[in-house]
């Protein structure tokens, strides 16, 4: 067993084990994962046995998750595409999603910019003032569209109207937070400083999603080059990922990160009929056994939990400007558009969940070097700690409200 075989060894058993205990007590297994990568940090293990942790995680071994890691978001990103409840020109006709989705983002985008302007000195004086602040405000009005489905998937007690209003409003913030990851990648990127650069290189990227989008997929529908009746199912999903990293490959050449192409794969193809059966058979199983599993522990392993009393501060600062922002925001956004109180309080509440967007965005962001350890290790808690709460806070809601435990959920799959 090689190196860093060993290292994978250690992380895929400890976020079984963990992610299991989450299950048992009420959590999403994602929770737990996430968790299993806190325990094997440097505040934990680093600190019981600091040769231990540097010997699994330091180093190239560490490279090599890393590496596993990236992989492994590409892939969850590339299926995004198929969580999305509706089309966008459907929800596009409807304008609460849209309402709610822009209610919840300027409140908690406002919020977060505040809070990094005066939290700056403290948690980051040597990054860049601007990007620092932009990010900041991004971070805090994430939805996590994929784990909110899930959510909602696996406790069918959630009232199904609240549930399919809550997906389809995340679908429009999705891509507000997407394309903001974009810009900021691209302002900052290695090796491009020139705002003629960047412009040229923006224009490149709109060009080459307009083509993926309104070229590439009209014409593998129209002459059925991938449909599943047609293609042995191997070769179906071969020639897919392989445009997935073609794509995640020109989104990064041109100072945007991978992810964002992984994502337009995914709408590319996203209608190719057989493909998603066929994707969750071949590569959804591996993916979660072996490479999702990484991209969580790792996301977990690279933050810390020795924070000093002003960043502990500044965490629940941080959180309560994102309860107000984001939870706050869309049951405004949702009482403007005529849905009842209790309706709003539950979108609000889901809208609140981070999870997977949320630590896909912070490791852009810590890779790019906008945010420091300190302010991603806030976040991360910040991200952990809001997607824990959905589902006993939605419990004690209901019992409040003397509602149902058992309202259908089939109208929000």
């Amino acid at each position: 067993m090689t190196h860093w075989m060993l290292s994978l060894f250690v992380v895929l058993i400890t976020a079984l084990i963990v992610g299991s205990i989450a299950e048992r007590v009420g959590q999403s297994r994602v929770i737990g994962e996430i968790a299993s990568g806190l325990l094997l940090g440097a505040s934990v293990l680093g600190g019981v046995s600091p040769e231990l942790f540097n010997y699994l995680f330091v180093g190239s071994p560490g490279q090599h998750l890393k590496e596993l890691a990236e992989l492994g978001v590409i892939i969850l990103m590339f299926e995004v595409a198929w969580h999305a409840p509706a089309s966008l020109e459907n929800i596009a006709k409807k304008h609460a999603p849209i309402v709610i989705a822009v209610a919840g983002i300027v409140f908690s985008f406002s919020i977060g910019c505040v809070l990094a302007y005066v939290a700056k000195p403290v948690m980051a004086p040597e990054k860049p003032f601007f990007s620092f602040i932009l990010f900041c405000g991004l971070a805090l009005s994430i939805t996590a569209l994929p784990v909110l489905v899930r959510i909602i998937r696996e406790n069918t007690f959630i009232n199904k109207s609240s549930g399919s209003i809550a997906l389809a409003s995340a679908v429009c913030s999705d891509m507000v937070a997407w394309a903001g990851v974009a810009v900021i990648s691209a302002m900052y990127a290695s090796g491009y400083t020139s705002t003629k650069q960047i412009t040229i290189n923006g224009i490149l990227f709109l060009t080459f999603i307009v083509t993926s989008l309104y070229v590439v997929s009209p014409i593998i529908r129209k002459f059925k080059w991938l449909d599943g009746d047609r293609f042995p199912a191997f070769a179906q999903i071969t020639i897919a990922f392989s445009y997935c990293l073609l794509c995640s490959e020109i989104s990064d050449s041109l100072g945007f990160n991978r992810v964002t192409g992984a994502i337009v794969a995914g709408y590319t193809l996203s209608r190719v009929p057989g493909l998603e059966s066929n994707w969750k058979k071949i590569v959804g199983g591996f993916s979660s056994l072996a490479l999702t599993p990484v991209f969580f522990a790792y996301s977990g392993i690279q933050a810390s939990l020795s924070l000093s009393g002003s960043l502990v501060v500044w965490l629940l600062l941080f959180f309560v400007g994102s309860l107000i922002g984001k939870l706050g925001g869309c049951y405004l956004g949702a009482r403007i558009v005529g849905l009842p109180k209790s309706t709003s309080v539950e979108v609000g509440v889901l809208m609140n969940t981070k999870g997977l967007v949320e630590l896909v965005v912070l490791n852009i962001g810590l890779e790019i070097g906008v945010v420091n350890q300190a302010t991603y290790s806030v976040l991360l808690i910040l991200a952990l700690v809001s997607t824990g709460m959905t589902i006993p806070v939605l419990n004690w809601w209901y019992k409040r409200a003397g509602k149902s435990q058992s309202a259908p959920a089939e109208a929000v799959t």
